[in-house]
Order: C-alpha cells, then structure tokens, then sequence
C-alpha cells in the first residue's frame, strides 16, 4: 500500500472507530434518538473516506499495473464487483449483448449554465 494512503486510511478508521464506540455509548445511555443518527452518520462517512483512499490506492498500484500489463480487464471487473453496493459509486451496467467494447466518447455536451464542453453544438 501507498505510504501516505495506508496513513489516511489509518487515520479515518481510528475515527470511525472513536465514533462508533461514541453510538454505542450513546445507544446504551438511552440518547436522543437524533443524536445518535449524527454520530452514525459520522461513523458512515469515516468508513467511506475509508473505502475511496483504497479505491485511490487500488487504482494507482494494483489495476494501473495490470493495464500496463495488458490484463487489467479481469482486476477491472473485480473491482466493479466489490464496488457495486457502495454508496454513491453508480451503477455499472454490463456491456449490451452486442458483444461491444465500452469506449470514451468525446462528444459536445451542454453543462448547467448552457455552455459547451468538448466540441461544438
């Protein structure tokens, strides 16, 4: 593991650790119901920081080698695999049954304010 990821995700784990003993304290003091969904909210956000700083270190070791490689197909979908529950990481759908290779496409597209991204309209 990348050195400064393994530090940060070290760092986001104690935190949720801190956090979660911090719910069950609550739960077992009968809290505010309230109360207690924040420190799991909290909890929840530390566990996702969590899981995007092994994203980054996943992607910049592990499937960036295996691209290099040549085989990076299998490790790609392995990890849409594990992905595939997380929140906020959309859904992955497979490839039609054309038997198509999914690409980028560079096209023109219109942001929020109306201006053009990539291309002419």
């Amino acid at each position: 593991m990348i050195p400064e990821y393994k530090k940060d995700a070290s760092h986001r784990l104690k935190a949720a650790i801190g956090h979660l003993k911090a719910v069950a304290t609550m739960v077992d003091d009968e809290r505010y119901c309230v109360d207690i969904m924040k420190q799991l909210a909290a909890v929840q956000a530390s566990l996702d920081g969590v899981q995007q700083v092994l994203l980054k270190n996943h992607l910049s070791t592990c499937v960036t080698d295996a691209i290099l490689a040549g085989s990076g197909e299998s490790l790609i979908t392995e990890l849409v695999a594990a992905l595939r529950y997380s929140k906020g990481i959309p859904s992955m759908e497979p490839v039609g049954s054309t038997g198509a290779t999914p690409h980028c496409h560079h096209e023109a597209r219109e942001t929020v304010s109306g201006t053009v991204e990539g291309g002419t309209a």
